[in-house]
């Protein structure tokens, strides 16, 4: 078994997770859905295998499609709203945390920041990292 990275939860505790293990890859994505679904101007996802990702309690999901066609489903807590994680029906076995709702988080190192294209003037991130202006190919 792997060693755990950091544990997390919802806003209110009715959601709990666990996460071992590095992620796969680590991102920031401004694009307009990240920015309604979080009401701020980006996210900061990492990304692990399903089974790196231990939950407890019952989510809720909204499921939309991105500019690709790929469905993005995002899981949050139906008591306080929190979002916890998503998954895309392109990436099967993947799920995508929610960075901010981890017990720290200070682990987090973003390898890209996606659609900057549609990041507001007001929200800045990282130039010292790759930008992309849409969602560019995943690494191999």
């Amino acid at each position: 078994m792997s060693e755990l990275l950091t544990t997390g939860q919802c806003l209110c505790g009715a959601v709990t997770y666990k996460l071992t293990g590095q992620p796969l890859r680590m991102v920031q994505c401004h694009c307009k859905g990240c920015q309604r679904a979080t009401g701020t101007g980006h996210i900061s996802n990492a990304f692990f295998k399903d089974e790196q990702f231990e939950l407890k309690g019952e989510l809720k999901a909204y499921e939309s499609t991105a500019d690709s066609g790929n469905v993005n489903t995002r899981y949050f807590c139906p008591q306080c709203g929190s979002r916890i994680y998503n998954e895309v029906s392109a990436r099967k076995g993947i799920v995508g945390v929610a960075v901010g709702s981890a017990d720290d988080n200070s682990w987090y190192e973003p390898a890209a920041v996606v659609y900057c294209s549609e990041r507001p003037g007001w929200d800045m991130t990282s130039t010292e990292v790759p930008n992309f202006d849409q969602m560019p190919p995943p690494p191999k």
